[in-house]
């Protein structure tokens, strides 16, 4: 069972002061098209993995909000707290789609990415959702979607 609820104001400019930073790490600007953002967060983490680059904590949690913002923009899905089974420890913000059955945290994920030796899914899972070929799943579940 997942518990929902909106963040915080402060949680949401935080967000926004991320995503900024992570906008200009790409010299790219609001008015960027979000399949042009989530294709240069692509291309970057995929250079960064393949010279072997460590990604600092910083420049994570940046990608990341402006990932999840891409979310947000262009596929209409909303920034959210989640918590599973009741379990504080076992709990996430992120973002999740219009009627909360699916879920992404898109730091956490971000940082995945970079630790992991699959590939860099990004595009394909933007691409994915957009094209409407995800899981149709119990509303309020936020099942995680990477």
């Amino acid at each position: 069972m997942a518990e929902i609820n909106a963040i915080s104001e402060e949680i949401q400019k935080e967000l926004e002061q991320l995503a900024e930073k992570g906008l200009a790490l790409l010299s790219l600007s609001e008015t960027t098209p979000p399949q042009e953002i989530v294709a240069a967060i692509t291309e970057l983490t995929r250079d960064y993995r393949a010279n072997q680059r460590l990604m600092d904590d910083d420049v994570i949690y940046a990608l990341g909000a402006l990932l999840g913002w891409q979310y947000v923009k262009g596929l209409n899905w909303h920034w959210g707290s989640v918590v599973w089974d009741f379990d504080e420890a076992n709990g996430a913000i992120g973002v999740l789609n219009h009627d909360n059955s699916l879920f992404n945290n898109p730091i956490g994920w971000m940082d995945n990415i970079m630790v992991s030796e699959g590939g860099v899914p990004f595009m394909l899972s933007y691409n994915m959702i957009a094209a409407g070929q995800t899981p149709v799943l119990e509303p309020n579940s936020a099942s995680g979607l990477y």
